[in-house]
């Protein structure tokens, strides 16, 4: 048996955006039985039935109807269901739950770390360049001390490509990879990239799960206009325990 799992920052998409047909296409073509969508609407997966989980809905900026920073979507129900993660987390940027699947019970942990310029004096904010992406971190290795759960995937937006091309600074580039690698998550989308971008949007792997495969979806519609200003990620995952 094998585990699909789709993740993709929509840019805000709502059920009533033109592009949102197309974006929810893309997506049931690969047939997952788990979605992270992040800068989302908490109603666009309504069409998928299943079940849906979301972070809060204050994420620290003008806050817009509908909006979620992320949404987490099983085709079983949700347990266990955390919303608020750490108390070091910059608002409303998070949610975890477990459900079953065909590898078994998953706990997902879904993230949308903050970035560059988030709560930034130009937006609305009195915080420094990255210091709610570091902040964020912080909250993660605070999350993840007590000890990993069995079949645990952390997946959504990164907002930070792994090597390649990175704009963050070099210490918060080292900091995002041990936060991950000293509790041994492996993140399995590091070298995925599409039309020479890397990907932000990442999964990351307790050792008990293999990704099988790993490939983009499309952000660009046929006559080259942008779905998002993110690519989405396919993973196929198996339970090697």
């Amino acid at each position: 048996m094998t585990l699909r799992v789709v993740n993709w920052n929509v840019e805000w998409a709502t059920p009533r955006s033109v592009r949102s047909p197309e974006i929810l296409s893309r997506i049931a073509e690969h047939s997952p039985e788990i979605i992270c969508l992040t800068e989302t609407n908490h109603r666009l997966l309504d069409s998928f039935g299943g079940h849906a989980i979301h972070s809060l809905p204050d994420y620290g900026h003008r806050m817009i109807k509908g909006r979620r920073k992320v949404a987490l979507w099983s085709r079983n129900p949700w347990y266990a269901v955390v919303g608020l993660g750490s108390a070091v987390f910059p608002p409303g940027r998070f949610v975890a739950g477990v459900t079953d699947t065909s590898e078994g019970p998953v706990t997902v942990v879904g993230v949308c770390i903050p970035w560059s310029g988030s709560r930034t004096k130009r937006f609305r904010g009195h915080y420094s360049q990255w210091e709610d992406h570091e902040s964020y971190l912080d909250g993660l290795r605070t999350l993840f001390q007590p000890g990993l759960k069995p079949r645990m995937v952390v997946i959504g937006d990164y907002n930070q490509s792994i090597g390649g091309r990175n704009s963050a600074p070099i210490r918060l580039r080292d900091k995002l990879k041990r936060t991950f690698d000293d509790v041994g998550l492996r993140i399995a989308t590091a070298s995925l990239e599409f039309q020479g971008r890397r990907a932000i949007d990442h999964m990351a792997l307790t050792p008990d799960l293999d990704a099988r495969s790993m490939t983009a979806i499309s952000n660009l519609r046929d006559d080259g206009r942008e779905l998002s200003d993110h690519f989405g990620v396919v993973a196929t995952l198996s339970s090697n325990k």
